[in-house]
């Protein structure tokens, strides 16, 4: 199954609510988030000249298009959480929203079961369960 959170991005007055699969092999250098194109849209992000970097992903390449920057605070019914900055990127043909290793820590994400869903907040004992699974298909 894997551990989805439930996120708020915003981007300017744009904003969306979904899903994240957390995503500890996106290994990113700083806090970043996958956007499928079809959200990113939703987001006004222009999608025209978008610069693209190359990706490693399980032994092979892949372009990424950068975004820009979103704001992303997770959604829980017990407390509120800051809001971060993270960098989207986008891959064509990608349709969940994915988070990083690195914006999992911002986040304070901690995975405790990966197959069954479960998680938990840094320094909180509560078990919590994943959210369903969203797709943003083109």
């Amino acid at each position: 199954m894997g551990v989805y959170v439930l996120l708020s991005i915003k981007r300017g007055e744009r904003a969306a609510k979904t899903s994240a699969l957390v995503n500890s092999g996106y290994e990113a250098d700083e806090p970043e988030l996958h956007i499928p194109l079809a959200l990113a849209k939703k987001l006004s992000f222009s999608l025209e000249a978008l610069k693209g970097e190359r990706y490693r992903v399980v032994g092979a390449d892949t372009m990424a298009y950068v975004l820009g920057q979103v704001e992303v605070k997770l959604l829980l019914e017990d407390r509120e959480t800051p809001w971060l900055t993270a960098r989207a990127v986008s891959v064509p043909g990608e349709h969940e929203v994915l988070i990083s290793d690195a914006l999992a820590e911002a986040l304070g994400i901690e995975i405790v079961a990966p197959r069954s869903g479960f998680w938990r907040l840094s320094g909180d004992p509560t078990l919590r369960r994943s959210a369903p699974p969203e797709y943003w298909p083109d």
